[in-house]
């Protein structure tokens, strides 16, 4: 095995073992001890790949969040190249951010089941290091969707739009993250696996929800009042 080799190895055994201690007990409860043990390295070694525990997070929700930002922007791309430059309508636009995730909330691979174990746990966290870097796994995705929505929204006031916003996600992350909650809440009315019930409850809740006037004032409406 050349040398190269090795390094590769080792690193992805730290993140394997990092990604389960970071599941498990979020930030604060996995110690790198417990990771070097489980990786079979040295602390040093660690630190040589990721300089630090905070350094090791960011590298694991990197590796499992990327191909759901890739997903997410390249759904937008498509729609946005079809539209010509036009607003999108909003049910597609709410349709791109749903289809990753849903997608992955029922994917039978070894790492769509290591992903959806992590968000469960990140999503969560209280602690703030977890939080800032989950922002930045999700800030340009954030910032893609918001800019398109503002576009075909454009009665809302930048509160509106970012309570909406963050609204959606929270029912979002709220069904991946508690789908056996939610079918002991609704009596086994609802079933959160069923991507075609959520798709369309979703679609047909916040495509209102960001179609409602708004609460806040506007800043043409500002500007009209002035």
């Amino acid at each position: 095995m050349k040398r190269g080799d090795h390094r590769d190895g080792s690193r992805e055994k730290i993140l394997d073992a990092a990604e389960r201690a970071f599941a498990d007990g979020g930030f604060d409860g996995a110690s790198l001890r417990q990771i070097v043990a489980a990786a079979g390295v040295n602390l040093a070694t660690v630190y040589y790949y990721f300089q630090s525990k905070e350094g090791l997070l960011a590298a694991v929700l990197q590796r499992r969040f990327e191909p759901l930002r890739q997903a997410h922007l390249e759904g937008l791309r498509q729609l946005e190249s079809k539209a010509g430059g036009r607003p999108l309508p909003l049910e597609k636009i709410l349709e791109a951010m749903l289809t990753p995730p849903l997608r992955l909330a029922t994917g039978s691979t070894k790492a769509e089941q290591a992903t959806r174990r992590l968000i469960g746990r990140v999503v969560n966290d209280p602690n703030p290091q977890t939080q800032r870097l989950l922002s930045r796994q999700h800030h340009e995705i954030r910032e893609a969707y918001l800019a398109a929505i503002r576009r075909s929204a454009p009665h809302l006031s930048e509160p509106d739009l970012q309570w909406r916003f963050e609204f959606f996600w929270g029912a979002l992350a709220f069904v991946l993250c508690n789908p056996v909650k939610i079918e002991i809440l609704t009596g086994g009315v609802c079933n959160p696996s069923d991507q075609r019930a959520v798709m369309a409850q979703m679609l047909k809740v916040f495509g209102a929800g960001f179609r409602a006037p708004a609460v806040t004032p506007s800043r043409t409406e500002k500007n009209q009042r002035t």
